[in-house]
């Protein structure tokens, strides 16, 4: 097969994908200013997790924003890389050392977004470790199929449209498409579930802004690997070139959900509604459902304490349960 026509136009495909990186990653440095004020004004102590998974992601981008820059320096300025026919698309599909470094950066950042929303999963299950370990298992082929594609990519004489790296670059994006949307629901049906149950007995929704969050943010990442797995499916090089695009779309999905909760820019109920009064605190039952028998209520619970906040905070009761460190009942551990 002619790997010209394969190629064509990858150059100007890099080009593009490199350009709105840089444009996702000034929008993730905005994120990650909002995410350190959000979690340092807090009066109770916030989980260090938090802190570390957007230090860790706003790291990994920089850095793969940095080696894209560079890798256009070395292109389009360099005299033997212009003067061959499909020399730019050529440059671009040839394994390099930038190539194979951006792509561990890639896959280490998903990796550890996809470990974030286990370990959210995890709290928000009343710390259910049977499902986390299933989710753990689906993220270790996930994992094992990206790096087995990094690693024949970085094989000498390998292109990165061989069928042996397809092949495991399709697993890969189909196990972490399954894993997000599959986890993200899990949580998402979770919230619903607590917020029904609150708001028949307290007449108004506790947790809907933060169910929506988590929805709308996961459906961003998801939308990203959908059109990747596509264009790859299709044969299309843009596929590969989104690579650039997707590993900020990574780092935006933790953070914006850390920075919406906390200034309150969610969908739902007004932060009014939201709000529970300072020194009250219920019960949230998270096992299976009222079960109606001759007029009476009987379910299997697991109850958690909710303690409440100051009501001058915004959109305090809706990011409390993603930061607390004992007391919450969503998405922090013990």
């Amino acid at each position: 097969m002619d790997i010209h026509p394969v190629l064509s136009s990858l150059g100007r495909m890099s080009l593009t994908a490199t350009w709105l990186e840089s444009m996702i990653y000034g929008l993730n440095c905005v994120l990650f200013g909002g995410c350190m004020y959000v979690l340092s004004i807090r009066r109770r102590r916030t989980h260090r997790i938090l802190f570390a998974s957007c230090v860790f992601h706003i790291l990994i981008s920089t850095a793969h924003a940095i080696l894209s820059f560079i890798q256009l320096l070395n292109a389009f300025p360099n005299p033997s890389t212009m003067s061959v026919p499909h020399g730019l698309d050529l440059y671009f599909a040839t394994p390099s050392v930038i190539v194979i470094t951006n792509l561990a950066l890639y896959v280490s950042n998903v990796f550890m977004q996809d470990l974030l929303l286990i370990w959210k999963l995890y709290v928000v299950l009343g710390r259910c470790w049977e499902i986390a370990l299933v989710a753990l298992i689906t993220e270790g082929a996930h994992l094992a199929c990206a790096i087995t594609s990094v690693v024949l990519i970085a094989q000498p004489n390998a292109h990165l449209f061989s069928p042996n790296v397809q092949a495991f670059g399709k697993a890969s994006w189909s196990l972490d498409l399954f894993l997000n949307t599959s986890v993200t629901s899990g949580i998402a049906y979770r919230l619903w579930r607590a917020d029904r149950n609150i708001s028949t007995i307290e007449g108004h929704h506790t947790y809907k802004a933060t169910m929506f969050a988590v929805i709308e943010s996961g459906a961003l990442i998801a939308t990203c690997t959908v059109v990747m797995f596509a264009l790859d499916i299709a044969g299309s090089p843009a596929g590969l070139a989104a690579v650039n695009v997707a590993v900020q779309v990574a780092t935006t999905t933790p953070l914006l959900i850390i920075v919406r909760l906390g200034l309150g820019l969610t969908h739902g109920d007004s932060p009014s509604q939201e709000r529970v009064t300072k020194g009250s605190s219920s019960s949230l039952h998270c096992a299976r459902p009222p079960t109606q028998f001759h007029g009476s209520t009987t379910e299997d619970t697991c109850t958690y304490p909710m303690h409440s906040i100051s009501g001058s905070s915004v959109g305090k009761s809706a990011i409390d349960p993603f930061f607390e460190s004992r007391d919450s009942v969503i998405l922090d551990p013990v």
